[in-house]
Parts: structure tokens; C-alpha cells; sequence
């Protein structure tokens, strides 16, 4: 048996800015990571602070001391953590892939780091339509169906539309809105089941 393969990727328009907003988030990552480990070694030098065997040691002056660097280290830590996280969400792009009957849908990181998110067989396909279409409004109206939006684009490039994929995975009913061409659409219908279309697909 032949194996079918199509893929299609869609980046995220502004590249650029994108970039840009990645390196800027990562460098006030480091930032925190800097300024917590001057937190550290200030609270370090407070906690094994010389005791004068005449004069004692001031225990409620150390913890008094300690508390602005106790905070500072709670930001820093905080801010590096949301820092590292969020930039990954300004430079995406998604892959869609059909293998001999299976769609696999990627999430891939900075142009490098790529993370499978579903995969779907033939049986977990249930319709295909266009987003903004009667069939699309009432499966968001759903309440078991939650949306999940697998392109960083608000708008659509020239050659390519929203569409989405109702389908059955390992985490439930999810409605996944793609950006492509149709060439993916008339691909997937040709080697799995002919009724996935909504109904008014062809009313446009």
C-alpha cells in the first residue's frame, strides 16, 4: 500500500516581532535569574553574619534584614519562570501532517522544538467546516466541546482560510481551528471517510 503524505506549516506573519519579543523575553529572564542569586548570597551573608561574643547577635535585626531580599528572591524567581514561559508563546508555528490516514498536529517552538499535540486516526474525525459557519457557532456553543486554536494568527495568509477539525482526542470533544490551504481539507476527505463536511461547506 502507497503511504499518502501532505504537510503543511504556518508561521506567525511578523516574524520579526516575533523574534524580537522572544529575545527581549529571554534576556529579562536571565535578569531574574541574576537577581536571584544576588538575593541569595545577601541572605547567605545575613544568615552566617559574625557574632560578636560581647555584643550577641540581634536576631530580630537579621530576619528583619532578610525580608527585602526574602521578597526580591520570590519576584525573581516568579518573574523568571513567567519570563521563560511567556516567550515561547510570541515566536510559534504549527505543522499539520497527514500519514496514510492520520492527521498529527504540531506545536513548534521558536522555529526548533517540536511538540506533537494530537494525533488523530480516521475513527476521531467526526467534521470539517470553515470557522465563523453555522455548524462552527453551534459546536462552540457546546459545552462538552472546548476550542483549541492551533495557529498564532489572527488573520488568515492570502492562500490559506480557518477551517476547523471537530474531532475526539485523549483530553475530549475538541473543536481545533487550523490555518491552511484547501489542498489539506480535499487530502484528508480523499483517504478517510467522504462525510466529514459540514453541510454548508460549499455555500460561500
Amino acid at each position: 500500500m502507497q503511504e499518502v503524505f501532505y504537510e503543511e506549516s504556518v508561521s506567525i506573519h511578523n516574524e520579526k516581532s516575533a523574534k524580537f519579543r522572544y529575545t527581549l523575553f529571554t534576556v529579562f529572564g536571565w535578569l531574574c535569574i541574576v537577581s536571584m542569586l544576588f538575593s541569595l548570597l545577601n541572605i547567605w551573608g545575613l544568615f552566617y553574619t559574625p557574632i560578636d561574643p560581647e555584643q550577641g547577635i540581634d536576631v530580630k535585626a537579621v530576619l528583619l534584614g532578610m525580608i527585602p531580599w526574602a521578597i526580591m528572591l520570590v519576584l525573581s524567581i516568579v518573574g523568571a519562570v513567567l519570563f521563560f514561559k511567556k516567550r515561547h508563546s510570541f515566536y510559534l508555528s504549527y505543522d499539520y501532517t497527514f500519514i496514510s490516514g492520520e492527521l498529527r498536529l504540531s506545536k513548534v517552538f521558536h522555529g526548533r522544538k517540536r511538540k506533537l499535540l494530537y494525533r488523530l486516526s480516521d475513527d476521531k474525525l467526526v467534521k470539517i467546516g470553515r470557522v465563523g459557519s453555522e455548524s462552527y457557532k453551534k459546536l462552540k456553543a457546546s459545552p462538552d466541546i472546548k476550542e483549541d486554536i492551533l495557529t498564532p494568527n489572527s488573520e488568515a495568509a492570502e492562500d490559506k482560510e480557518f477551517y476547523y477539525i471537530q474531532a475526539v482526542t485523549n483530553v475530549g470533544k475538541r473543536i481545533l481551528v487550523v490555518e491552511c490551504r484547501q489542498e489539506l481539507l480535499a487530502t484528508i476527505l480523499r483517504y478517510t471517510r467522504k462525510n466529514l463536511l459540514e453541510s454548508e461547506f460549499n455555500r460561500k
